[in-house]
């Protein structure tokens, strides 16, 4: 029995996918904004975690690293929306990343990114 649940655990670990491969899938919005990044991605945070999907939010969770940030919005344990944020010359680059290949994003959550860019 113990073998059973050993097993089931980590045949569930192996399904749940990292920033890594989110952000490997090609951007599905790559956008330049003139605004900082900080203030890019805090609005993108913001929005996501108003916008809700069948009564739950969509979430939003900002990182950071020196002057790149990153938001992603997981689903159970999988990032399954993830904008990455950087210093370019005349303000910032945008780039939205989407975990399933398979399907297109919700029009909501891009709407957020690029009304935050913009």
């Amino acid at each position: 029995m113990r073998n059973i649940i050993v097993g089931s655990g980590l045949a569930l670990l192996a399904g749940c996918a990292s920033v890594g491969d989110t952000r490997s899938n090609p951007p599905l919005l790559d956008l330049k904004s003139s605004r900082p990044p900080q203030q890019v991605a805090e609005c993108i945070r913001d929005a996501w975690q108003n916008t809700t999907v069948l009564g739950v939010s969509v979430g939003g969770i900002l990182q950071t690293s020196g002057d790149r940030y990153a938001v992603l919005a997981p689903d159970a344990q999988t990032p399954i929306h993830l904008v990455d944020l950087a210093s370019a010359p005349s303000g910032s680059t945008v780039r939205y990343h989407f975990y399933r290949t398979w399907q297109s994003p919700l029009e909501r959550v891009t709407d957020a990114v690029r009304s935050c860019a913009g």
